[in-house]
């Protein structure tokens, strides 16, 4: 008998199409029009992009001349270092590797780190791309569980010891996807004790750091007694994911720095992956990120207000709760009606064709039956208000049944 086709056992966890995605594929299919409240593309927001004068660009500098580096050129990482300078960050750019994506960056340093059967902590809530990326390392994640009452941020009481000892890497992003927190300096200064006695680099995922509003600061934290790692790209930056130009940022200790540069380029150079056409554009790019930014931020911000709005004048507002996001591009409305969170969630979408994010996708604890659903800012207005209305009408539907 012919023998049954072999794959990795990283793909165990795929079970094939979930429901969600076989709804949508059918809408898509009959041409059934839905609400979408999870975009998180901004190319595809509806925002003005200097199209002219990005292809002038392209048009206008060497992109066939192919001169290798495994940190990436030396102009585009000044370039980034410039970026940084402007936000009142001084650092060094042959502190920066340049690869193509923050999942690449996660990649390398999961190679750079770990080794097969590992451990490493991821946030909770949180984005679960750790957890896709750390399969295909063949890594083992475990969440540590950030509380509301703390709003979302690491606390020292967050980290189980026993865990800490076995653990690579302790891994943050911040602002967070999608609760919005920000890990500041103080918090780190809570926490460094713990990761100095455990010796655990971190690592902190800083894509949303351009979109932080109401009194609320982000500052990119670098350290010279402990390893400290930053991931940041283009994507969000200047919302343009189609560049594919990330970077990882080193600091910590001399001795630990000169060591991670010697390996971090070994991994860099077997794959050599960040194009050149982007690194010798990207100072041209980088003159619009006001521009691209401040259209986001004012989307972020008129659907927060549209958030407020509807929420705190709905009829039965004290069933549903919502803090704020104060960064990133984010938001989560809390109700009992949303519990079981995928339930509801594929009851509105098959009901109401709104498509909205479970927060069990997210780990929001469900220790109280509380159910939450995640939806994107990013959404034109318009189209947000409309979703919005239709959940809370869904959610009145469901209570009055």
């Amino acid at each position: 008998m012919k023998e049954e086709f072999r794959f990795s056992s990283r793909f165990s966890f795929q079970d094939g199409e979930n429901e969600f995605s076989r709804i949508l594929s059918e809408y898509k299919k009959k041409k059934i029009s839905y609400i979408d409240l999870t975009l998180s593309n901004p190319t595809q927001a509806g925002f003005q992009y200097p199209f002219e004068a990005i292809r002038h660009s392209f048009q206008t500098n060497d992109l066939i001349t192919y001169i290798p580096d495994p940190q990436g050129n030396e102009l585009a990482r000044n370039t980034i270092s410039d970026y940084y300078r402007s936000k009142g960050v001084m650092i060094d750019p042959d502190d920066l590797f340049l690869v193509s994506s923050s999942s690449e960056a996660f990649s390398y340093l999961f190679k750079l780190f770990c080794d097969a059967g590992d451990s490493i902590l991821i946030p909770a809530p949180g984005y679960p791309l750790f957890e896709f990326l750390s399969v295909m390392e063949g890594l083992q994640t475990i969440a540590y569980i950030t509380k509301k009452e703390n709003s979302w941020r690491l606390k020292a009481t967050d980290l189980d010891p026993k865990i800490l000892s076995k653990s690579k890497l302790l891994l943050i992003v911040s602002p967070n996807n999608p609760t919005g927190s920000v890990f500041g300096r103080s918090d780190f200064e809570s926490v460094k004790d713990i990761l100095k006695k455990y010796n655990i680099p971190t690592v902190i995922d800083e894509v949303f750091s351009d979109y932080v509003y109401e009194g609320e600061s982000h500052f990119t934290l670098t350290d010279s007694e402990i390893p400290v790692i930053t991931v940041n790209g283009l994507s969000k930056t200047l919302g343009l994911p189609g560049m594919k130009l990330s970077w990882i940022l080193l600091s910590g200790p001399a001795p630990w720095k000169k060591k991670t540069k010697e390996l971090l380029e070994l991994i860099s150079d077997t794959y050599l992956s960040v194009n050149t056409p982007v690194q010798n554009v990207l100072s041209d790019l980088m003159q619009w990120r006001t521009m691209i930014q401040t259209q986001i931020l004012k989307r972020i911000q008129r659907n927060r207000a549209v958030l407020k709005q509807i929420i705190f004048e709905f009829d039965t507002s004290e069933r549903i709760e919502c803090d704020l996001p104060k960064a990133g591009w984010y938001c989560m409305i809390e109700s009992k009606d949303f519990f079981p969170e995928e339930k509801f969630s594929l009851r509105l979408l098959k009901e109401k064709q709104v498509y909205v994010h479970a927060g069990e996708m997210f780990g929001f604890p469900n220790t109280d039956a509380a159910g939450r659903i995640v939806l994107s800012l990013l959404t034109e207005t318009d189209v947000f208000e409309s979703g919005l209305a239709k959940i809370l009408e869904f959610s009145k539907e469901i209570r009055l049944n």
